[in-house]
């Protein structure tokens, strides 16, 4: 569970600078009965070069990193994320696949400038989708601006 700070008019993720999201890119609407919600209007437009119509966020969790280990964001029973602050700030993002039974299987690593995720960049990780030829999964990391508090006056 994560702390929320408020410092001189923002609301701060104490210690968790990063969002991890889990998207399903497809060009179906949404499905009847599904708690899908769509990924923000300004993310998806920058993501509508892949094809799809609709992206829908299945899972967002927020995350934070270190130097010393790497930090595990599970997204679901077949994925994982694994974070890690690496030297000349850059932010090192380890996919893993997961298998029940099986130790946690690395499927690819990158890494991307800090300082680009804070200024609105986005790493993101794709794949076809297993269960249905025509749609695609993404894994997106970004550092989302801090929500500004409504100002309160006495």
């Amino acid at each position: 569970m994560a702390a929320w700070v408020a410092s001189a008019g923002w609301v701060v993720a104490a210690d968790v600078p990063y969002r991890v999201q889990l998207v399903w890119g497809t060009d179906e609407a949404r499905p009847e009965g599904k708690e899908l919600k769509p990924l923000d209007p300004a993310m998806a437009a920058r993501l509508r070069q892949l094809r799809f119509k609709n992206y829908f966020v299945t899972k967002t969790e927020p995350a934070s990193a270190d130097s010393k280990d790497f930090r595990r964001v599970t997204l679901s029973d077949r994925c994982a994320v694994d974070l890690k602050e690496v030297g000349g700030g850059k932010l090192e993002v380890r996919m893993l696949s997961l298998k029940a039974g099986s130790e946690p299987r690395q499927v690819a690593s990158r890494t991307i400038g800090i300082e680009q995720l804070r200024k609105g960049e986005m790493m993101i990780y794709a794949g076809d989708s297993k269960d249905r030829w025509e749609d695609c999964w993404l894994v997106i990391v970004d550092a989302p601006a801090p929500a500004r508090a409504p100002d309160t006056k006495p």
